[in-house]
């Protein structure tokens, strides 16, 4: 784990020192887990305003945290001091508490510009977007120049060692045990809920941490996408399509879709035929994968769809993935020139190729998507759970 901090540190000061900025000052919880190696209550963090990482250019990460959790950080190579955090939170409970407040983060402002001072002359300061507009504005007051933090990040966590590629390997192997777990309890009766909570219980018992989302539905609820799962009863002859989102073991995202047919019986022409839309889309834009590839050839050269299913289709056809779902975000064909922005696929990236086939007013829809690494060469598969034969008309 030293290999892995010291890369994702040296990644992201590279990019800081590339665009003349003399530190980064994190509140997105991923963010500073990237930067520092410290994980405290990562969820929480999401929606609180306590704890901040300040990255400088050079050297080594200061750290406020919540107070009594300073030890976290404890012998960590990457850290040369660990602060109480001075808590941002605006709103108090009596209108008294507003001048307190204020106060409050005054004083945080002045502890980070006293830091960014000590690295030098430039005072250009790198935030994300948890840090609120008070906060900032405050930082502004103090004669700091802000600059979005989110492309730096974004390029610092593109490209993986090899130490994060294991990594991920190893939450993708705990998301593919849930899917096989999911996959043998299906049957008629349980609740999509039932379903999903194997996914998240199978991940905290292999040491995954949380899941970003709840995306498992089925039967007429498969149609549109991006339904979450509900207390619905799976019936015979049912589609039940899953996404997992699941933030696994070291925090590395696993993030894979599959579908499958609820027994007894056998898929209709119908299944079968969305089934196998979506495998030939999702094999076709695997393809396309290789380093030196732009965004726009990848974009131009995407499966097009039967007209039928266009309208429901995702317009996100590949993504990054790393700690979370990242940079890059690469449109397919028909949605560049509205939505996409361009770049090129590099060695070392990761990326989850996605598929959804559903007719506007169909029953049900069909989603897949795999993960990849981007080698040399081409690609390799980071999920190898196989696909369901019987839903793709073939024999096993």
């Amino acid at each position: 784990m030293i290999a892995l901090r010291a890369y994702r540190l040296g990644r992201l000061q590279a990019e800081l020192q590339r665009a003349d900025i003399a530190a980064a000052l994190l509140s997105d919880p991923v963010n500073a887990r990237y930067a520092s190696g410290v994980r405290n209550m990562q969820p929480w963090s999401l929606h609180s305003s306590f704890r901040t990482a300040f990255i400088p250019a050079h050297g080594k990460v200061t750290l406020f945290e919540y107070a009594g959790s300073e030890h976290l950080a404890t012998g960590l190579e990457t850290v040369r001091e660990v602060r109480s955090a001075t808590s941002r939170f605006w709103a108090g409970i009596a209108e008294s508490a507003d001048l307190h407040d204020e106060r409050k983060v005054r004083l945080w402002a002045n502890e980070i510009a006293e830091l960014l001072r000590a690295t030098g002359d430039v005072m250009r300061l790198a935030i994300d977007r948890h840090v609120d507009h008070f906060s900032a504005k405050m930082l502004e007051d103090l004669g700091i120049t802000l600059v979005p933090a989110q492309r730096i990040m974004a390029r610092a966590q593109s490209i993986k060692s090899a130490e994060e590629v294991a990594c991920m390997s190893a939450s993708v192997s705990v998301a593919e045990a849930a899917i096989y777990r999911l996959q043998t309890a299906l049957e008629p009766g349980k609740s999509e809920i039932e379903l999903w909570s194997i996914l998240e219980r199978t991940n905290v018992e292999m040491g995954g941490e949380y899941m970003d989302t709840r995306l498992l539905s089925s039967g007429g609820r498969t149609n549109p996408w991006y339904q979450e799962a509900t207390d619905r009863l799976v019936r015979p002859g049912d589609l039940v399509a899953l996404d997992t989102d699941m933030i696994g073991v070291f925090g590395y995202d696993a993030d894979i879709s599959r579908t499958f047919l609820c027994p007894p019986g056998h898929p209709s022409g119908t299944q079968r035929q969305l089934y196998r839309y979506a495998w030939e889309q999702l094999e076709h834009n695997l393809d396309l994968i290789r380093p030196g590839a732009t965004f726009r050839e990848m974009s131009e050269k995407a499966f097009l769809l039967p007209e039928k299913y266009r309208a429901l289709a995702i317009p996100m056809t590949w993504h990054g993935v790393g700690l979370y779902g990242q940079w890059p975000t690469i449109v397919g064909r028909g949605h560049f020139e509205t939505k996409g922005t361009d770049g090129v696929l590099a060695p070392g990236m990761t990326i989850c190729c996605e598929s959804y086939v559903a007719e506007e007013n169909g029953l049900e829809g069909v989603k897949l998507e795999q993960q990849v690494l981007v080698t040399e060469t081409g690609f390799q598969l980071l999920s190898t759970f196989p696909y369901d034969e019987t839903l793709m008309g073939r024999e096993l």
